[in-house]
């Protein structure tokens, strides 16, 4: 079985949202590492449940760009038993190493620790070795039905034309997803508790709710002067409908338990307000990028920099953050405040970003960092998810 796919100019804006994502994802798992915390203040605690809102886009980002990378490149040919066995190699590799050791870390490991052989190859294979890599199961599921994404891309390539053609297929796209999430929100996240935690926990990785993000990255990809065109135009309308949302969002995770008991799984990716809002927000996110990109400074540099170690460094940021406690324990600095959240996310980037850059220069340190380094647009596509198995939606 083949398929086609091309080695077009890159699209730079890309790399910048990708990064943005990758700092989402540290931020969020600062942000729930320190709202777990003792004796938090509610003003310290409302803070923190907004920054985890607004950091919301970042699984869905990463969606966007996988559509996006994969509907874009289109015209070499590709033989999809080599490209499975290339994700194999580049992506999952990696993630049964690193779930190896955060096995080892919760003592679940066979042989090392309490666990059994077929507990451990269960939490593999589920994505719970760690709080974050649900994502990477519901993400390699992409790439096993390549083929029949393909299909789509011709079906998108002749019936985007305009425009008009572009609100009417995302609008049909999203109506659809709109009533999924609302299915969801009724019957698997009620807004009041969990209605059946063994179906949440597989909905929470089937690539079926999250479709959306795919199809609308390759939308923008098939149709890229339009998008880009498209997304300037809509900057002064959707920064008014971002703050909406925000605000819907914002209250919805306030009045969910009061101030004084604010939980973080209430901002959950399986409901209809949140899919809006993110949206919104990717959309902005992709015009800043551009404005990033065309502005050549030292943020824009830093950006695409960091974009080429995203992978191994999303895989093992939990465990660099982890050691970023204790380093910073070592300064007495109370665990339980927005200031400390914000002190842990830069300390757990730079040494992911550090650690990662150090690997691909060791011996078999690639086992580690994955398709790291790499200055062409081979984007890591399985990225970033939630930091908090429980906390996360």
């Amino acid at each position: 079985m083949t398929t086609r796919v091309s080695c077009k100019k890159e699209v730079p804006e890309l790399k910048i949202l990708q990064s943005l994502a990758f700092l989402a994802v540290v931020l969020q798992s600062a942000l729930t590492y320190t709202i777990n915390q003792p004796n938090i203040m509610p003003e310290q605690a409302i803070m923190m449940g907004m920054f985890f809102n607004f950091a919301k886009f970042s699984a869905p980002a990463f969606i966007f760009i996988v559509g996006f990378t994969l509907f874009y490149h289109h015209e070499k040919q590709v033989y999809y038993q080599h490209y499975i066995l290339e994700k194999v190699s580049e992506l999952m590799i990696p993630y049964i190493i690193w779930s190896a050791i955060y096995l080892v870390m919760a003592e679940r490991m066979p042989f090392l620790s309490g666990g059994t052989l077929s507990e451990a190859w269960k939490a593999i294979l589920a994505g719970n070795a760690a709080p974050h890599l649900w994502y990477v199961v519901m993400m390699f599921q992409i790439h096993l039905l390549f083929p029949v994404l393909f299909v789509l891309f011709h079906w998108f390539r002749h019936r985007v034309h305009s425009i008009f053609d572009l609100y009417k297929v995302i609008g049909m796209f999203a109506l659809a997803y709109f009533l999924l999430m609302w299915v969801s929100s009724h019957y698997i996240f009620n807004g009041e508790r969990l209605t059946n935690s063994v179906l949440l926990q597989y909905t929470d990785r089937s690539f079926l709710f999250y479709s959306f993000y795919f199809i609308f990255g390759g939308i923008a990809a098939v149709t890229l002067r339009k998008w880009r065109r498209f997304i300037i135009k809509q900057v002064p309308l959707n920064t008014f409908l971002f703050i909406a949302l925000f605000l819907k969002v914002g209250y919805e995770l306030l009045s969910f338990g009061g101030v004084r008991a604010i939980h973080l799984q209430v901002s959950t990716y399986l409901k209809p307000s949140m899919f809006l809002y993110i949206v919104s927000e990717i959309m902005l996110l992709y015009a800043l990028s551009m404005t990033i990109v065309n502005s050549r400074t030292f943020v824009y540099k830093l950006l695409r920099f960091i974009g080429r170690f995203t992978y191994g460094s999303y895989l093992g940021h939990f465990f660099f953050l982890h050691i970023c406690v204790r380093l910073l324990a070592s300064f007495s600095i109370p665990a339980n405040s927005i200031v400390y959240a914000l002190l842990l996310f830069a300390c757990t980037t730079a040494l992911s970003i550090g650690s990662i850059v150090l690997f691909t220069f060791v011996p078999f340190g690639r086992l580690l960092a994955g398709p790291a380094g790499k200055p062409e647009i081979n984007l890591p596509v399985f990225s970033f998810p939630i930091p908090n198995r429980v906390k996360k939606q």
